[in-house]
């Protein structure tokens, strides 16, 4: 009876480990996805920015002499420097009186185009959006609403307020106030739905965007002011 116990007794120690084993394979996932997410969004928005640079080196035959590895590289961080260098020329353009009116027929232009009106004006609204609000933040306050059903709360970001006097959704509904709130998916806070509700069916909480956003995107894991949540992850049990 006392070997039976012996022999029985590594089958905890092997669970044990195969534990361990596994909490920090996964503690690698929530470090290296991030990392390898960041570097791989910079790395396509850079070589986006920068690729005409290669074709036109190409075009021209410059640098063949270089070794291929090099030659890239050089022509992309000088493609780079060109195109850094003409939106700081651009900006510099938007604080000129002369250069204010070319910008102004430039964009007059692009409003009378068929399709291309459309894009441009969605995309500058959005950008003189984000541009107005406070500290660049287009998200004023982190808001509690019931939604999909009574009972049931959902979290979003008020981005705008509606009143009567300056809102045509406002006046049609005959509710008073509302405020626009943008709600994010979960995990994915890039894509949402905008919402139009009464101001006395919101609650305002004092919780940071940024707090709101962590626990969106970590699908309600990350509580707001907790430090300690992304510790427990890593312990082994």
């Amino acid at each position: 009876m006392t070997t039976n116990k012996t022999e029985q007794q590594p089958a905890p120690a092997k669970k044990k480990h195969f534990q361990f084993f596994r909490n920090m394979i996964v503690t690698g996932l929530i470090v290296a996805v991030p990392v390898v997410l960041s570097l791989w969004v910079a790395w396509y928005v850079y070589s986006r920015l920068t690729g005409w640079g290669l074709t036109l080196a190409d075009s021209l035959g410059l640098m063949s002499e270089l070794p291929p590895f090099w030659r890239t590289q050089i022509i992309r961080v000088l493609a780079l420097v060109v195109v850094l260098a003409a939106l700081f020329f651009l900006g510099v353009l938007t604080k000129i009186t002369i250069g204010r009116k070319v910008i102004e027929k430039a964009q007059s232009l692009l409003l009378k185009l068929p399709l291309v009106n459309f894009i441009y004006s969605t995309c500058k609204q959005i950008g003189d959006t984000i541009m107005s609000s406070k500290k660049g933040n287009m998200f004023q306050q982190v808001v509690l609403f019931e939604y999909p059903r009574k009972g049931c709360w959902a979290i979003g970001f008020m981005t705008n307020e509606n009143t009567p006097e300056n809102s045509e959704a406002a006046r049609r509904l005959g509710k008073g106030d509302l405020i626009s709130v943008f709600m994010p998916t979960t995990p994915n806070p890039t894509s949402g739905f905008l919402m139009l509700i009464p101001r006395e069916e919101c609650i305002m909480l004092e919780m940071s965007v940024s707090d709101a956003m962590r626990l969106i995107v970590s699908c309600g894991a990350i509580l707001p002011g907790s430090e300690e949540s992304g510790e427990k992850d890593g312990d082994v049990g």
